[in-house]
């Protein structure tokens, strides 16, 4: 009698150690590294089952022997098939994941232009965000990044636990962000004062993917608007178009009458004075290349 209610609690052991190895198998994959909670889920129950079967096998005769044999091996094989089953599908579902954005603006959803930026992307580029308290929504927007391309990585950095890292990177303050690309290091934005800048970071990226940025020429000499900062100046137009990925430059015509070969677009806004034969004439070259 004692042995069998020793047995009769024993027996239980097994379905806790197969448990807590697909916890463990399950926990290691959402982490993306083996860190020591899977591992330590995986042995203890690798280590129970094997007390299990310890004690099983003293038993063993005597259960070969019982009719319920057969039906207990059905079961149990159908148990192990369920476990099996659900830790393929974990591990499925964390490996190949796809989100549905159900609200009404999209408002977790990247824009177009940033999905086929990122699906362009043919070598590494890296965030580091500088920053004590990760934000949960600066965050959520690296990892809808993250999931359009291999290509591209994040990582949040304590600069208080790693200041080498952060005077590495010239790091002025808390918050700051750096876009790397191979040994190129741009600084973005700071995020203390507002979030992390979808249109920003995008433009970032499809700079650091080319070659070289696109030029646009402004035409000068004529009492046009100045490029300089200031009253009256195109500031606030050469600033987008410096998030647009485009590099702005003055052209004067009247001291250099060949428009460069890289000029991308050429703007004129509101000479005050006609133009000169000559820079016509440069002008009417342009527009026949």
């Amino acid at each position: 009698m004692k042995t069998a209610i020793k047995w009769k609690h024993l027996k239980y052991l097994f379905w806790l150690g197969p448990a807590l190895v697909v916890m463990g198998l399950s926990a290691g994959v959402i982490a993306g590294s083996w860190i020591p909670l899977p591992l330590a889920l995986i042995l203890t129950g690798i280590v129970i089952s094997g007390i299990w079967l310890f004690f099983e096998s003293s038993f063993l005769k005597g259960f070969l022997g019982r009719r319920s044999t057969q039906a207990g091996t059905n079961a149990l094989a159908a148990t192990l098939a369920v476990l099996v089953i659900l830790g393929l599908i974990n591990f499925l579902g964390v490996r190949y994941s796809k989100q549905v954005d159900l609200t009404e603006n999209q408002l977790f959803t990247l824009a177009p232009q940033t999905q086929e930026v990122l699906q362009n992307l043919e070598q590494p580029v890296k965030v580091w965000v500088f920053a004590i308290t990760p934000n949960p929504n600066d965050r959520r927007l690296l990892e809808n990044y993250q999931r359009q391309s291999s290509q591209f990585s994040f990582e949040y950095v304590d600069p208080n636990a790693r200041p080498g890292l952060a005077r590495e990177f010239g790091m002025q303050q808390a918050g700051e962000v750096y876009l790397e690309k191979g040994e190129n290091r741009t600084f973005l934005q700071q995020i203390t004062q507002e979030p992390l800048s979808e249109r920003r970071l995008t433009n970032a990226i499809g700079q650091a993917a080319i070659a070289r940025q696109p030029k646009v020429y402004f035409l000068q000499g004529h009492g046009e608007r100045s490029l300089e900062p200031g009253q009256g100046s195109f500031s606030q137009a050469l600033s987008g178009l410096s998030e647009e990925n485009f590099a702005a430059e003055p052209l004067n015509l009247a001291e250099n009458p060949d428009i460069p070969e890289d000029t991308a677009v050429l703007v004129l806004a509101g000479p005050q004075r006609e133009l000169l034969e000559s820079e016509v004439a440069a002008l009417e070259t342009y527009l026949q290349r």
